[in-house]
């Protein structure tokens, strides 16, 4: 809970993502390194998984901040041009 909110969907799935990466790049790469083709497939699933994770949670967050109301606050004296 965040807040005495409920998780977001999508933290739940990078939560999930985050359990499967370690025993899937250790899986991966243990049968790459024996000479299995399917080892070195786990490996880059692995890799465009988590780049797309992190490129889905960044742009999700970057929204919802953005789509904040703002802060009424009074603008700051501009003072670069004073000589």
């Amino acid at each position: 809970m965040i807040s005495g909110q409920a998780f977001p969907p999508l933290l739940r799935l990078w939560k999930i993502v985050g359990m499967l990466d370690i025993p899937a790049f250790i899986v991966g790469g243990v049968a790459a390194v024996a000479g299995h083709r399917w080892g070195a497939y786990v490996l880059i699933a692995n890799l465009v998984v988590q780049i797309g994770s992190h490129l889905i949670l960044g742009a999700w967050a970057y929204r919802e901040v953005m789509t904040r109301p703002w802060p009424k606050v009074a603008p700051l004296g501009d003072d670069d041009w004073d000589g």
